[in-house]
């Protein structure tokens, strides 16, 4: 296996746990079922990355920015499609559904609280599993179309990369399917630090 395949593996691993410690506080969260599923994660060439975020994701997302510093940096993005946040501030605000009607400064603080909880499992998990120091840095809020906000990441996170480590999440909430979007893009040492997680397994 070579380094990055085991990177891979380590980044899966990794997700499987965090997004299961996020599905519980997410679920307490908003008082309703709630469940954050994989769907993939991989290694993608960053112009295709980009491509195919412009085609699937036409819309205006809102999403936040997250630096997860420590023994391991992360660049982290999350976001949902607007449509779609203005339904979890309804929940997360125990508001009947349909309330939250245009992006205002509550959609703003319900995005910013789901980026800390999930940038927040991510940092837990290594902490409490991997014995790795980490903590996330206060959710930046952006609200653009999918491609800008992936873009400006993508141009601060691995301006100088050709491949990013990329995680796809959705959000199933009771009966309706909240998609949602999160990416790790693992800076300095990380990608040494995550395989030597495999090769000590």
């Amino acid at each position: 296996m070579d380094e990055s395949q085991q990177v891979q593996r380590a980044l899966q691993l990794i997700a499987n746990l965090s997004i299961d410690k996020a599905s519980q506080v997410l679920s307490k969260s908003i008082k309703v079922g709630a469940k954050i599923e994989l769907e993939n994660v991989y290694v993608a060439d960053i112009s295709k990355a980009t491509e195919a975020i412009m085609v699937s994701d036409e819309g205006d997302v809102v999403g936040a920015y997250v630096d997860l510093v420590g023994d391991m940096p992360f660049k982290f993005l999350f976001y949902v499609a607007a449509e779609d946040s203005l339904t979890l501030t309804d929940l997360m605000l125990r508001k009947e559904l349909g309330t939250t009607k245009k992006f205002d400064i509550y959609v703003t603080s319900t995005v910013q609280e789901l980026g800390n909880i999930l940038a927040s499992a991510v940092t837990n998990v290594f902490a409490s599993d991997f014995q790795i120091k980490m903590r996330p840095s206060p959710p930046k809020v952006v609200h653009d179309y999918a491609s800008t906000v992936f873009g400006e990441y993508i141009m601060e996170a691995a301006a100088d990369l050709n491949e990013i480590l990329m995680i796809e999440s959705q959000f199933r909430v009771v009966r309706m399917n909240i998609k949602c979007r999160m990416f790790l893009l693992p800076t300095g040492d990380t990608q040494k630090t995550l395989a030597s997680i495999v090769a000590a397994a």
